[in-house]
């Protein structure tokens, strides 16, 4: 029964990254470009933006509850190593981060006088959207050598 419940945990915890992340993309590379060029209304990528904040919210609260589950229960595992706990700190971090990009969505105006050129549009391109796409990303690639190392622990 415990490792059903821990396979439900897991897959819900899969399925709230996903459709984070996924969603990101979607923004990112069909949503956005619509948006600038005019082929969506307004009234319908303010919809659009709320819906998927919501989505977000559930996400985030769904992979807090589901990681801290997950982490509680690998690390209570023989097979977690020092290089284990490493990386789950990196990926932890890197979702923290994440999470706070989506926390803080308020939009703000540019500051009088701030100088324009290359860092203005290097901080604009890592945009809260742009940026939690990136962080998502990259903690899939950990959650992949987090499981390698599981692996390789059971194979020992």
């Amino acid at each position: 029964m415990a490792d059903a419940a821990l396979l439900a945990i897991r897959w819900t915890h899969a399925i709230a990254a996903v459709a984070w992340v996924g969603g990101g993309i979607f923004y990112w590379f069909v949503l956005r470009p619509a948006i600038r060029r005019g082929a969506l209304s307004p009234e319908a990528a303010r919809f659009a933006g709320v819906e998927f904040g919501k989505i977000v919210m559930l996400a985030m609260w769904t992979l807090v509850v589901t990681g801290g589950a997950l982490v509680f229960a690998r690390l209570s595992e023989p097979t977690s190593t020092v290089p284990y706990g490493v990386v789950l700190a990196v990926k932890v971090s890197l979702s923290v981060w994440m999470f706070f990009l989506a926390r803080d969505r308020r939009v703000r105006p540019p500051a009088s006088g701030a100088p324009a050129g290359r860092i203005r549009a290097l901080v604009g391109a890592l945009g809260h959207v742009n940026m939690t796409v990136i962080l998502g990303v990259i903690i899939f690639l950990l959650s992949d050598v987090l499981r390698l190392l599981v692996e390789r622990g059971l194979a020992n």
